[in-house]
């Protein structure tokens, strides 16, 4: 190969010899734009701002120089584009057929051409590749290389299986065996040390295999790579072969001179040239490699019939013809005489060097209907070089040429803004930053929205500055959280025992596995953690019943999961969280029902009724107003209506001495639905029992008057909670607080403590939260109190199962064994016993039938279940003895609350409570009734 780096002794002295060179030099420029054709003006200059569309103009000629002038002129471009500007950014070979071995001959293609032909592109693929001086990233030819290779290759006579063979050696020479290999260097170093790590190895080298298989197939796209390019040529037939190694069998040495030696030929310029297509393709992820702004250059001097160097020409025409791509490779061939199928004819008449740039705007105009016509001469470019007649003009020549300087200056022109590589890599990475910091600050407003946390079950109410929704006990919903105190410690023993059921429920698959949620108002309405103490022990209580499933065997007895449920300050977002429970059953089928809740008002009531409506039962564990259990089908409770309550206390004085005189202060509240249906409850207890009984309203800390509820009843209002206790002062009889415990007994009490009133003082259930704050039921001493309690029976005292759960209860939370810990308000064993009902339920459901499926419906059927009324000692669903007194249903599926539930009367003195009951009644296993107790109504 010559392969000339000096430059030219002389100038080029032919006619037109500038405008030739400036040809070249504005073909092998790349367009800014893809390769889109441009018109040329007659200075050899692309015109500006001119661009057509039609694809069939795309394309590069093969530039033939013809006449006795060529002598020099391919060595004088070749300096004049290795010297190009700036330096190394043409990538060009000159390959002189002078001296190549006469092989080839005129007519049709034989071996002899084939070789010669593949002689001419091996020596022109290692020159580019070779190129070591451009910018550019190197030039790869793996399909040319790789037909090159399987032509060299001679399978021998006594090898039976060749397909086989040629199978290994493409894939001992693939990157899949690299990779094996890197496994194999590691397998020796890592599995001595670590065998575990074999097994890992062996899948990898295992899956390098198979993915070689299926790529070596042709047929998968992305993975078979350059195989599938062969199986999709139109040279050869491919499909004959049906896979990528037959059809390389076929080129293999001996069986490709079976073939056709045109399309042979074909095959080896077309992968020759799709091999450059492909290098001048920019992929997604090639977004570092640089835009190339020339096209390479072929310089193909003394070309004739017989070296092969017309043969190349043919077929780069015909190849072109056929396939119809575009390919980044500009020819310049010179000879003697045009090659035959580019000879002048009357279409396409003789240019002559000065005549360039309109030889090229014919040729391109041209070029779509040639290649419809499939015309031999579609993409050949011939150009007479004729000498100068004269001195002079040959001086002229010369001092146009010597004008352009050595080389080109300006080497493709500038790259186009979109086309560099830092806006190409920049792009997508601001894409990308632009998209993580829209992700971003949508996940950051979507964790502010949702309690900092990326769960979807809570959301952040700005408003109230409280967090509601549903947690497992990960996330602090009580609020505040108290993260040092004993509500800390109770959350985090409920988040380690749903995992411990989680875990169980895997080993033990054919025990139900239940979700219960305790729904409650878990902001506090003192905005201190001893104002939660109440809902606090409530889910205690749902803990031990939680721990209990756990250490349960029977298939029958459900697993039970405990999610906590926030329904706001005074359960204002109640119905929210219900739709949110609604959405989280239909994700979690294990879900079955509703426990705890808080408040017998309205939003609570809106909250069953949303709950309800949902499908979803709910046991209440202190909930007492009468209309909720009178109005709701899917709801039940485990504690009193207000109406025992208020029969007990009417029967509770009505046998001791003192005065025949009542007076009910009751929360002036419209929505307060406990405090005014406990009021009329009262006065019609007591009334019947033939006390003197009236009525005051005081305004409650957290009330909302939108309609004063005295004014419907004609009942007086004395001013708020403190002055309704101050009211007492004057009044010799029964002072009955029927508000909520927190925040208004305390101030009714501290009131009452200012004129040392000599009123009977009690307080209802709802007290009991009040009394479970020590330190704020400690800060009043002065005055004793009486208070109901819907607990059978206090914690110091408890026998039965009472007993045995605040043994369980004391263990799990040792906190609750001291004096400031302690809790006198029966939450805890309330909301046990509401837990206690839905698991009774399941367990009842499983014992009927093992198949039968645990659904919120089957097992809120079960709870009607849940009875002894009649007397058969075989009776599986019988009643429950709970922690807080007898459960029974009753039988009657209109009943939704437990017949004879224990209402016991507490006494506070100097602060402290009275360890033994003042009164009882209810129906347990422990425990008698007073005598004095009313029947249950």
């Amino acid at each position: 190969m010559d392969q000339t780096t000096a430059p030219a002794t002389e100038p080029l002295a032919f006619a037109g010899a500038d405008r030739l060179v400036k040809l070249v030099g504005a073909l092998y420029q790349r367009p800014r734009i893809g390769d889109r054709p441009r018109d040329l003006r007659d200075d050899g200059e692309w015109r500006s701002g001119y661009h057509r569309e039609r694809t069939g103009r795309r394309g590069l000629p093969m530039v033939c120089l013809v006449g006795d002038a060529r002598e020099g002129v391919l060595e004088e471009l070749s300096v004049r584009l290795q010297n190009a500007k700036p330096a190394g950014s043409v990538r060009s070979v000159r390959l002189s057929l002078a001296d190549s071995p006469d092989t080839d001959a005129p007519g049709d293609a034989t071996t002899a051409s084939v070789e010669a032909v593949r002689d001419i592109l091996w020596r022109v693929r290692n020159a580019l590749v070779h190129s070591g001086r451009t910018r550019e990233s190197r030039l790869r030819f793996p399909l040319f290389t790789l037909v090159d290779q399987l032509m060299a290759r001679k399978f021998p006579d006594d090898d039976t299986d060749p397909e086989r063979t040629l199978l290994r050696e493409l894939q001992e020479n693939g990157l899949l065996t690299r990779f094996r290999s890197a496994l194999d260097n590691v397998s020796r170093e890592l599995v001595p040390q670590h065998p575990t790590w074999r097994f890992p190895l062996l899948l990898l080298r295992w899956l390098t295999i198979v993915t070689f298989r299926i790529a070596v197939t042709g047929r998968v796209p992305g993975l078979s790579g350059r195989y599938r390019w062969f199986l999709r040529q139109p040279h050869l037939a491919p499909e004959m072969s049906g896979s990528f190694v037959r059809f390389a069998l076929r080129l293999t040495d001996g069986e490709w001179q079976k073939e056709s030696p045109e399309f042979v030929a074909r095959l080896l310029v077309n992968a020759f040239l799709e091999d450059l297509r492909r290098d001048y393709l920019l992929r997604p992820w090639q977004f570092w490699r640089r835009h190339r702004m020339t096209y390479p250059v072929l310089l193909l001097d003394e070309v004739s019939t017989a070296n092969g160097g017309y043969r190349l020409l043919e077929l780069i025409n015909d190849v072109r013809n056929q396939v119809g791509l575009f390919d980044p490779l500009l020819v310049v061939s010179a000879s003697q005489a045009p090659p035959p199928d580019a000879a002048p004819s009357v279409d396409r008449p003789k240019y002559h060097a000065g005549e360039s740039a309109s030889a090229y705007r014919v040729w391109q105009n041209m070029l779509s209907a040639d290649r419809r016509a499939r015309r031999p001469t579609a993409w050949y470019l011939p150009i007479g070089l004729d000498a100068p007649q004269t001195e002079t003009e040959k001086a002229e020549v010369r001092k146009r040429v010597l004008a352009l300087g050595d080389s080109y200056e300006r080497s493709g022109g500038r790259m186009p803004l979109w086309a560099t590589r830092w806006l190409r890599a920049g792009l997508p990475a601001l894409l990308l930053v632009s998209v993580a910091g829209v992700g971003g600050l949508r996940y950051s407003d979507f964790r502010d929205s949702h309690c900092g946390t990326s769960s979807q079950w809570l959301t952040w109410v700005e408003a109230d500055k409280e967090c509601i929704g549903v947690s497992d006990g990960s996330y602090p919903l009580f609020s505040p959280a108290d993260p040092e105190g004993t509500i800390h410690q109770v959350e985090g023993t409920i988040a380690v025992q749903n995992q411990q059921a989680a875990d169980l429920h895997a080993q033990q698959p054919d025990r139900p596995y239940i979700t219960l949620v305790d729904l409650e108002a878990l902001t506090s309405s003192n905005g201190t953690p001893e104002g939660l103490t109440a809902e606090r022990e409530s889910l205690e209580g749902f803990a031990v019943a939680q721990s209990r499933q756990l250490d349960a065997t029977a298939t029958a007895e459900p697993i039970m999961r405990v999610l906590i449920a926030n329904g706001g300050k005074g359960m204002r977002h109640g119905a929210d969280v219900a739709k949110t429970l609604l959405d989280l059953a239909k994700q979690d089928p294990t879900l079955v029902g509703v426990v705890g809740l808080d408040m017998s008002s309205e939003p609570t009531s809106e909250t069953i009724r949303a709950l309800g409506d949902a499908g979803i039962p709910v046991v209440a564990a202190t909930l007492s107003a009468d209309q909720l259990a009178d109005q709701n089908p899917i709801y039940f409770q485990v504690a009193p209506q207000n109406r025992r309550e208020a029969a007990v206390a009417a029967s509770f004085f009505a046998q001791r001495p003192g005065p025949r005189a009542v007076r009910v202060y009751y929360s002036d509240d419209a929505t307060d639905y406990y405090s005014l249906n406990l009021r009329d409850d009262l006065l019609k207890s007591f009334g019947e029992k033939h006390f003197a009984v009236e009525a005051r309203a005081f305004v409650p800390d957290e009330g909302q008057v939108d309609r004063p509820a005295h004014q419907h009843y004609g009942d007086r209002e004395v001013g708020n909670a403190s002055a309704a206790g101050r009211d007492t002062c004057s009044y010799d009889g029964i002072a009955f607080f029927a508000g909520r415990g927190v925040p208004d007994f305390g101030a009714f009490l501290a009131g009452a403590a200012q004129c040392g009133s000599a009123a009977t003082l009690i307080g209802d259930d709802d007290v009991s939260r009040y009394v479970a704050d020590t330190v704020a039921r400690e800060r009043n001493r002065a005055l004793p109190y009486y208070y109901l309690a819907l607990a059978s029976q206090p914690v110091t005292t408890a026998k039965g199962p009472a007993r045995d759960f605040y043994a369980t209860l004391n263990a799990k939370f040792d906190f609750e064994r001291t004096v400031r810990g302690r809790s006198f308000d029966g939450h805890a064993a309330l909301s046990y016993d509401a837990a206690l009902v839905m698991i009774t339920a399941t367990a009842y459901l499983r014992e009927t039938s093992s198949k039968v499926p645990v659904t919120p419906g089957a097992v809120w059927r079960e709870i009607t279940a849940i009875h002894t009324s009649r007397p058969d000692v075989n009776q599986t669903n019988k009643y429950i003895e709970g922690a807080s007194g007898a459960i029974d249903y009753g039988g009657d599926i209109g009943r939704h609350v437990p017949q004879e539930k224990p209402v016991a009367v507490l006494q506070v003195q100097g602060g402290e409570v009275v360890p033994a009951l003042q009164g009882f009644c209810g129906k347990t296993i422990v425990r008698q009734s007073d005598q004095w107790c009313p029947a249950d109504s």
